[in-house]
């Protein structure tokens, strides 16, 4: 009897040993499911913020971008304003200038033919002079 009493104990032993085994095995698969849904909703909500995070970025992006063109249009047209004022500038002040060099050319070249014609004449003059002739004809305008 003593051999089935150690048995039965032994038995028993195992029995509630293999029951509460059972019971810790469910309880830490419980628990792991509940950390792997607990990780699950983290890893959404992270990649959510990521989200929002990338699209304010992206955003930023943009907007930066879309600022840094129009300030590089308007850059570009103050320039091209610029560049034509000046050009105009120039050209008017060239304008003047040939204008003033046309001038001083007729003056000089009317100088020029006035002491030609004074040269000419004082030629003229010596010349009938020599030999004989009327000065007179000298102060034509042939």
């Amino acid at each position: 009897m003593k051999n089935k009493a150690i048995a039965l104990a032994l038995l028993l032993t195992v029995v509630g040993c293999s029951e509460s085994n059972e019971e810790s095995a469910a309880e830490a698969k419980k628990e792991a499911m509940m950390e792997m849904e607990k990780a699950g909703d983290a890893t959404a909500e992270g990649y959510e913020e990521g989200k929002e995070k990338a699209a304010d970025a992206w955003d930023e992006t943009k907007d930066s971008a879309s600022s840094a063109y129009e300030d590089g249009k308007d850059m570009a047209s103050d320039a091209y304003e610029d560049g034509k004022d000046m050009a105009s500038d120039a050209y008017e002040d060239g304008k003047d200038m040939a204008s003033d060099a046309y001038e001083d050319g007729k003056e000089k070249g009317a100088d020029m033919m006035d002491a030609g014609s004074k040269k000419v004449r004082e030629a003229c003059i010596k010349m009938k002079e020599k030999m004989g002739g009327d000065v007179s004809e000298c102060d034509s305008d042939n």
